[in-house]
């Protein structure tokens, strides 16, 4: 029988001193991996993010610049407008002037020294 537990006793120091360090290594080597991966997963991560921001800036710029285009274009085509309507109105008072003046020209008087300054039509 004490061979037996001699036999088991030498089995288990072979065991405690030879498989378990194996063990252990391959155990620490395996979690090292593990995190010397998740470190590179959060590396790429971040350099993706990193590229999004850019582009969002970029992206957020651009509509910043497109949004005071149109304010500048609707601030033309109200300009515009007022040119247009300003031009309605001169050419309505300028065809009223032309009409008058044409009136005025129709029933002038042509005799000179005329005290009564009678038109030459029945007006």
């Amino acid at each position: 029988m004490e061979q037996i537990s001699q036999i088991v006793t030498l089995i288990g120091g072979a065991i405690a001193t030879i498989l378990l360090p194996l063990l252990g290594a391959f155990m620490f080597y395996d979690s090292k991996k593990r995190r010397e991966a998740a470190q590179a997963e959060k590396a790429e991560a971040d350099n993706i993010s990193q590229y999004a921001a850019e582009w969002k800036e970029l992206y957020e710029k651009k509509e910043a610049k497109v949004h005071e285009l149109d304010t500048k274009i609707d601030q033309l085509y109200v300009e515009k407008n007022e040119d247009r309507e300003r031009i309605r109105d001169l050419q309505a008072k300028n065809a009223k002037l032309e009409l008058e003046n044409q009136a005025l020209n129709f029933k002038k008087c042509e005799v000179r020294g005329c005290k009564d300054r009678q038109p030459p039509s029945d007006y």
